[in-house]
């Protein structure tokens, strides 16, 4: 109550400053009234009286100033003071403002956009209650972790474990969606009945399926649908007559009941879930045993912890993977079980999450340390300008200010200067994470990933202003508060000309240097990737994703229709070569099959880690992969027995000191134990050549040991890639996009791309690493050449008379040429050789994300010496010539 009765009387003091000076005034009037009145009781006369009340009371003025500092509302009134004044000197002085402002934005604007991204990929929750309660399991294998569940390790894990209420089971699917006989794609997903009650999720309109939804056919009312918010937005106009809407999905009959709410799109990061459907809805094949593809999380019940969730799934993991896998077939494959772990679930899953912490926290400390060479930069300017004002704040000092409230003044400066930076750094950065959500996107799409501002956000980027302040106000406000009024008076800002940058400067080359090396290795990483043989030849192919869903096919019509495509595409002008292929290359996933082999004597060849392709006839000759034995498949071979091609690699490790042509290769599903046991010709193949290594699966990898099999024409379904070598890829392009429409109208429009869009997206981390060091070292380098150049030239203005002095002495201009130059040379030099130390113990940070590149390298240590003095000689330069042209009559007239 008293704290509340301060506050009242501090904002009524605030408010009507008048009515309270007149009320002071009647209080001490009144109080000396009553003095008065008690002397002459006591038998003073009138005039002593008056005179002895006088003299205890004390100053009028001082008495009501002591009033007036006992309240909270001096102080805020001080301060007001002190932004207006410091206000009023940033207007004065436009130029400075502006490029102060615009330093400490660019640096806000930088750790805003990375911390946005990091806080959307690695730290956001799920929009649900209480997601600090949501576990998620996970599975791996020998080279593999963070796997998805199968069906039946998810029903094991739901009767076994004891510390969730309950669990639930979420895949990520593509639709068809058919309405007014209009078919589209939708993203989407299944999920199991009790899914809503597990995350507690609420809807916006309408209501959710239960576990009686969840069920072969959808119960008595089929199957049920809920949209995702912005789906009904797009799509019904946020029309509640959407409620009991019907929809065709993938031929299915569904009614829509339901809308989600704002802000939820998914349980799976960066992929938007528009239309969710029951897990029952996918037919009994997607829940083989050895199907991975279900995120699994559960919610603990109240007192349960990650930790007991952890200690119960050591318990019942054995359990879990009999039940799961009784056959020993899918769990229990290629010699060790799989593992199963339980980890947090307040996120959610994110496959960004495990391709981007690592580069997200490089890329955190890169902008923290351009943020800090901000700081360093506006330091510098804000050291120019208090240095500019050493008289005044003597003459404040001389009048009796105190330190505390010079450091005050100055310190508030620079708060305003961080306030303005932090608006429009919350722009820049909001701009700059939409700019590199773009950039993680692959083939024509972007990741569902919402990067607006938001209170974690806005509350970070306030921190980050209030750091900056911090660090580029408080070493200028300690300098200058330390005035001597009796020296400053009469010397003013020449005192500090010595120590003008002494330090600043030197750090700012070294967080340059830092910043430099790490654009070099990342930017040489990316080109290394890029240059690296492949096994392919990119350059005139183009690939195309065909759906031929929509169009309803019978297993027949399609393989005719299929077939009918790629003749169709091959009797285009300008095609080279045309393939089907299973996946394009360098897929996102891929699973590994067991094969092996049989020696001339008897001797077993097996592998658990060999990648199989399918293809059709005319894939080497597309691809550019060379044949350098036999030949590559043919369309006859399509007539006859299982034919293949096997990577170099491939045939060295099953054939090895023997001929591989004419041999055959076994598959072996996923048991290890069929080691030759069951040499069934329908599991075999002959390879009829052997093809160059190819880095099928990644380009920062190794190639694999492949196996590309020749796909009869009946094997293709209603998905494949299709592929054509071509003159021109507009050439490739119209021929793709024409077979389609013309053989099957009703298919979906293909999704139309590159070989070498694919390799950029593919290489979509590294080029953000790229593109962002290179350009935070640009802006490094750009702001220490801006920062020595300020320096410098400062220092010549400020030693005018000694450089008079000198030349009056017989001193040339030449010699205060070297005298600038070598004060110069001495900071980047000092600054370098910091930061190529730190440099070189920094690099294990981002060992895990070079491929072919070293911090020790010759020809990176010298073409960053080469940049580093390239930008230093323009700002060595300019005040060295300045310094030439000193005349020393007026330098000594003038001082």
């Amino acid at each position: 109550m008293f704290g509340l009765r301060n506050l009242v009387a501090g904002l009524r003091a605030l408010a009507r400053k008048e009515q309270t000076e007149r009320e002071m005034d009647e209080e001490l009037r009144a109080y000396l009234v009553a003095a008065v009145e008690d002397k002459l009781r006591s038998g003073m006369s009138q005039e002593k009286a008056l005179r002895a009340a006088r003299v205890e009371m004390g100053s009028v003025e001082a008495a009501k100033e002591e009033i007036r500092v006992a309240g909270w509302e001096a102080a805020a009134e001080s301060l007001w003071q002190d932004l207006r004044y410091g206000a009023r000197m940033l207007r004065k002085n436009p130029g400075y403002t502006a490029v102060a402002i615009l330093t400490l934005a660019l640096g806000i604007g930088a750790n805003t956009a990375i911390f946005s991204l990091t806080y959307a990929v690695i730290l956001k929750s799920l929009p649900v209650p209480n997601p600090g309660e949501l576990v998620r399991y996970t599975s791996s294998e020998p080279g593999a972790s963070d796997l998805s569940l199968s069906g039946p390790v998810y029903d094991a894990l739901r009767k076994h474990e004891t510390v969730n209420r309950d669990i639930l089971a979420w895949g990520q699917a593509d639709f068809a969606v058919e309405e007014n006989s209009v078919m589209t794609r939708a993203s989407g997903a299944l999920m199991t009945g009790n899914g809503f009650r597990v995350l507690e999720l609420r809807p916006y309109l309408g209501r959710v399926f239960g576990e009686s939804g969840d069920v072969s056919g959808g119960g008595p009312d089929g199957y049920q649908a809920v949209l995702g918010y912005s789906y009904w937005k797009q799509h019904f106009h946020e029309g509640r007559a959407v409620l009991g809407h019907p929809l065709s999905i993938n031929g299915c009959a569904v009614t829509v009941i339901g809308v989600l709410p704002p802000g939820f799109d998914g349980l799976i990061a960066g992929e938007r879930a528009e239309i969710i459907l029951p897990l029952s809805f996918e037919g009994p094949q997607w829940h083989a045993p050895g199907n991975n593809w279900l995120t699994v999380i559960g919610r603990l019940k109240p007192g349960e912890s990650l930790q007991s969730a952890k200690a119960n799934l050591k318990a019942t993991a054995a359990i879990v993977r009999e039940e799961a896998d009784p056959t020993h077939l899918f769990l229990y494959g290629f010699g060790s079980p799989f593992q199963f772990a339980v980890e947090s679930g307040r996120s959610g899953r994110s496959f960004l999450k495990v391709d981007y912490s690592r580069p997200l926290l490089v890329l955190e400390i890169l902008v923290g340390l351009l943020l800090l060479l901000c700081c360093a930069n506006t330091a510098l300017l804000v050291l120019a300008r208090m240095s500019g004002r050493f008289r005044e704040f003597a003459v404040r000092s001389a009048l009796g200010a105190a330190r505390g409230r010079l450091i005050r003044q100055a310190l508030t400066e620079v708060g305003l200067l961080a306030a303005a930076g932090l608006a429009g750094g919350i722009w820049l950065g909001w701009a700059a994470a939409q700019s590199l959500v773009a950039v993680l996107g692959g083939i024509g799409e972007s990741p569902s990933i919402d990067v607006t501002p938001r209170l974690a956000i806005l509350a970070f980027a306030a921190a980050t202003s209030f750091l900056s302040a911090l660090a580029a106000g408080i070493w200028p406000a300690l300098r200058v508060s330390r005035v001597d009024p009796a020296l400053d008076l009469k010397q003013g800002e020449a005192r500090i000309a010595k120590q003008l940058g002494a330090w600043i400067v030197p750090a700012q080359v070294a967080v340059s240097v830092t910043l430099l090396v790490a654009a070099s290795l990342l930017g040489g990483t990316f080109l290394h990737l890029l240059l690296e043989n492949s096994g392919f030849q990119t350059n005139g192919v183009v690939m195309a994703d065909v759906d031929l869903s929509a169009a309803k096919l019978t297993g027949m019509q399609r393989a005719q229709d299929v077939s009918q495509i790629v003749e169709a595409v091959e009797k285009a002008p300008g095609i080279v070569a045309a393939t089907l292929l299973s996946s394009p290359p360098l897929p996102d996933g891929w699973a590994a099959a067991y094969y092996f082999s049989l020696g001339k004597h008897g001797e077993i060849h097996s592998d658990m880690h060999t990648w199989p392709a399918f293809i059709s006839p005319g894939y080497f000759a597309a691809m550019g992969t060379r044949i350098t034995e036999g030949r590559a498949p043919a369309r006859a071979d399509q007539n006859g027995s299982a034919v293949c091609v096997l990577s170099a690699s491939a045939a060295a490790y099953f054939f090895p000191n023997e001929d591989a042509l004419g041999q055959f290769v076994y598959s072996g599903g996923s048991d290890p134990t069929n080691d030759g046991k069951d040499v069934d010709p329908k599991n075999a193949c002959q390879v009829v050549g052997v093809a160059e290594d190819a880095r099928f699966m990644s380009l920062r990898e190794a190639a694999p040991r492949m196996l590309y099999r020749l796909a009869a024409a009946g094997d293709w379904g209603t998905s494949f890639t299709l592929a054509v070598r071509s003159s021109g890829t507009e050439n490739g392009a119209a021929a793709l996009r024409k077979a389609v429409h013309d053989v099957v109208p009703t298919a979906f429009p293909p999704t139309l791309f590159t070989f070498n869009e694919l390799v950029n997206s593919h290489l979509q981390r590294e080029r953000m690493l790229m593109m962002l060091s290179l350009g935070f070292a640009g802006i490094a380098l750009l702001l220490t050449a801006l920062g020595l150049y300020g320096v410098l030239a400062r220092s010549v203005t400020l030693r005018t008379r000694e450089i008079g002095v000198r030349v009056a002495l017989g001193a040339r201009q030449q010699d205060m040429f070297v005298l600038v130059i070598r004060d110069g040379v001495k900071l980047v030099l000092l600054g370098g050789g910091l930061g190529l130390a730190v440099s070189l113990a920094a690099t294990r940070l981002l060992r895990t994300l070079l491929f072919g590149v070293s911090a020790t390298e010759p020809w990176m240590l010298i073409g960053v010496v080469a940049v580093l003095l390239w930008i230093a000689f323009p700002a060595c330069y300019i005040p060295a010539r300045r310094a030439t042209r000193v005349d020393p009559m007026v330098a000594l007239r003038h001082e």
